[in-house]
């Protein structure tokens, strides 16, 4: 099957469901009272009310927001509502980064919970998508839609699995298992088994992974290292770093940025550059991603 069908797949299995047409969506079951989880109530009129649950009668809920109004809700207009991850602090609520399952591209050892994904585009002309099977079972694929001159696929496209092993507030490790494979002049492909452990809060963390190719084609039989870190420095930003060690290459490929997140949206600006022996740093081009989340 081509990449850049199956991407279709991963796609669609990553965004909302539909309701099927001519059927009135059934009124969902509303969440229970509970002051410390945000709660994300889509209305009927297309608006939203985003707050805490604290009283409940048969006929509304009373929701306090972030801002501190209250707000009596008719049951009868909620269409849907979602959970918002975050946390309470001194300077009020804080979404924390959804995106943390990577770095710019490079995996982490922290999975996507079971049934959530999101869809990416790296660069314009690249686009992966990911899905969370379990909730220590994810899987991503990406393939590159550039086109040389004859009409054949030019560029990257892969597929990824990755088993959460240990999780915990501050360490996390994964196995996985990488096929990629380059199309186009000087093109190869490449099975790689890899380990990979995060240490680190959600905030501030360290991820170093290692692995070797089981198969491969055209490509060096060579162990393959990242060493990667992200930091928060605002409610809404932070800053991330990679350093890869790659087959066929003496020099380490480095990636560096910053990231803008939101509740479902998140935005990777940065540039990669090649070090050589003597840390000379060559700019290979900058760095765009735009990811969107279920």
């Amino acid at each position: 099957m081509r990449p850049s069908i199956v991407l279709l797949l991963v796609v669609a299995a990553a965004l909302p469901p539909l309701p099927a047409f001519a059927q009135r969506p059934a009124r969902p079951a509303l969440p229970s009272v509970d002051s410390s989880t945000v709660i994300v109530f889509s209305r009927s009129k297309g608006s939203q009310v985003v707050g805490r649950v604290v009283a409940a009668d048969d006929s509304s809920l009373t929701v306090v927001t972030l801002k501190g109004a209250h707000v009596a809700l008719p049951r009868g207009s909620v269409e849907s509502w979602r959970v918002r991850r975050g946390t309470f602090t001194a300077r009020g609520f804080r979404d924390i980064d959804r995106n943390t399952s990577r770095l710019f591209f490079g995996p982490t050892a922290r999975t996507l919970e079971r049934g959530g994904g999101y869809v990416a585009a790296y660069d314009v002309f690249v686009f992966t998508g990911a899905y969370g099977v379990r909730d220590r079972v994810m899987f991503s694929l990406g393939a590159s839609m550039m086109e040389d001159s004859r009409g054949n696929r030019d560029g990257p496209a892969w597929v990824d699995a990755r088993v959460g092993i240990l999780r915990s507030p501050k360490v996390a490790f994964a196995v996985g298992a990488l096929s990629a494979r380059w199309a186009g002049p000087g093109g190869g492909s490449i099975s790689n088994g890899y380990a990979v452990v995060t240490l680190g809060s959600n905030d501030h963390a360290v991820t170093v992974m290692g692995g070797y190719p089981f198969a491969r084609n055209n490509i060096a039989n060579e162990p393959t290292f990242m060493l990667g870190g992200e930091t928060r420095i605002s409610s809404r930003l932070k800053l991330l770093t990679e350093v890869w060690r790659v087959p066929e290459t003496p020099a380490a490929h480095t990636a560096w940025g910053v990231r803008w997140f939101g509740d479902r949206i998140a935005v990777s600006v940065g540039a990669i550059h090649r070090l050589d022996s003597h840390l000379r740093a060559f700019p290979v081009g900058p760095w765009l991603d735009i990811a969107f989340h279920r």
